[in-house]
């Protein structure tokens, strides 16, 4: 079946959207005279203009990537009247834009801006140390006015940008993927371990083999229902590295990230089903299941693994995903439950340190599914057979979209009276 659209399929999720850009207009100064011969002449710098408290300030613009953007250490010193209390916390940056809150994610197009969710037209990033914001957060929520007249390229000739007409309303700002009710969710499915990596042992199966199968029903799940789209890291027997799992999720634009695995135990009475958020282990044998997990078939032992510590400082500014992934783990255990009640004790919801987790939590809140335990004879032939695998796949499925409603009665917004 065809698994993955990869890169070239993707549709764009990032529009312009917003309000119209009434305030700012980028300027480029060209100088190219006085170049001594046999020197490569630079780019012509640019500047962005913002109109504040009744004066015009220029910044210096960069082109690191194909937009513009705009130093926000700088942004803040020039404008510190309307932008103060700039903060930063690895890839994210917070600060209060007259009396309200903003927070930006380093490569995400979304932020917040008091308790709305906005959509930029090209995402944030970080460079040198410096954390640049897209020019046009200038031009569309800094500045207070229309631009300055005189706007084109110097010597060019070039007409002058003009504001928008003011009889014309502002555009609505565009909803973020995730609470957009016309947009289907990327739900990216990752069966555990394979090729090289096989994972947990049953008496006559393999982890990485009955994830996979379960993936595959999973996926196939969720392509028969309206508004997802699955994709899955592996689709076949190959070892594919937990850093290259959560960076397949991030490069797709996830909604949601579901890796599947299976468990084992000492004593092979131990049964169950759980579903895992990161966290802190708070217990030995979930530090030992996450050490486990953590390393790749070459380590022989757990030197370099990621500690509890590492992983929480990692992601403590990472908090509406960690709760969002708290939630969606919820929907997923009470969905498993009631398709093996009596026959699997339900483990519950528990956090651990699971690095394939930490990557992907940056953009999409992320689980993993610990579907029984191979160690288990009982348990292992009902994940072996077709009917325990449609089983499992149905139930996470149904929870998937059971948790997209709820995230859309949460967070999107109520119809117009009379719509």
């Amino acid at each position: 079946m065809a698994v993955d659209r990869g890169v070239g399929g993707r549709r764009d999720r990032v529009g312009a959207g917003g309000r119209t850009a009434v305030a700012a207009v980028v300027i480029v100064q060209t100088v190219l005279f006085g170049i001594p011969a046999g020197i490569d002449a630079q780019a012509p710098p640019e500047t962005v203009q913002a109109q504040v408290s009744g004066r015009t300030v220029s910044l210096a613009v960069a082109r690191h990537r194909a937009y513009p953007a705009v130093d926000a250490a700088e942004l803040a010193l020039a404008l510190e009247s309307v932008l103060d209390g700039v903060t930063r916390n690895g890839v994210f940056l917070r600060a209060r834009l007259r009396g309200e809150e903003v927070a930006f994610e380093a490569e995400s197009p979304f932020f917040r801006h008091g308790g709305r969710a906005v959509q930029l037209a090209n995402p944030p990033y970080e460079e040198g140390g410096a954390f640049w914001l897209p020019a046009e957060f200038v031009a569309r929520w800094v500045s207070e006015g229309p631009p300055p007249v005189a706007a084109g390229s110097a010597g060019s000739g070039a007409p002058a940008s003009s504001p928008a007409s003011p009889s014309s309303p502002p555009a609505a700002d565009p909803l973020p993927a995730r609470v957009d009710p016309t947009a289907p969710w990327r739900v990216i499915i990752d069966p555990g371990h394979g090729g090289r990596d096989p994972g947990t042992l049953g008496s006559a199966s393999y982890e990485k083999d009955i994830v996979l199968a379960i993936a595959r029903r999973l996926y196939e799940e969720l392509e028969g229902r309206e508004m997802f789209e699955p994709h899955m890291t592996r689709n076949t027997d190959v070892y594919v590295d937990l850093d290259e799992r959560s960076q397949f999720a991030v490069d797709r634009a996830g909604d949601l990230f579901v890796s599947i695995h299976a468990n084992a135990a000492g004593d092979e009475r131990a049964r169950g089903f759980e579903t895992i958020f990161l966290g802190q282990a708070r217990s030995e044998e979930a530090r030992e299941v996450a050490l486990r997990e953590n390393r790749g078939p070459e380590v022989e032992d757990a030197a370099g693994s990621p500690s509890d510590v590492q992983f929480i400082l990692a992601g403590l500014d990472r908090t509406e995903n960690l709760a969002e992934s708290r939630l969606f783990a919820g929907f997923v255990q009470n969905s498993i439950r009631r398709v093996r009640s009596g026959g699997s004790p339900d483990r519950g919801v528990i956090q651990g340190p699971w690095w394939v987790l930490l990557g992907a939590l940056v953009r999409m809140p992320s689980v993993i599914v610990e579907v029984g335990f191979l160690s288990n004879g009982e348990e292992e032939r009902y994940l072996n057979g077709a009917e325990g695998q449609e089983a499992i796949a149905r139930a996470i499925a149904d929870a998937i979209v059971a948790y997209r409603a709820d995230v859309l009665r949460r967070y999107a917004p109520a119809p117009e009276p009379g719509c």
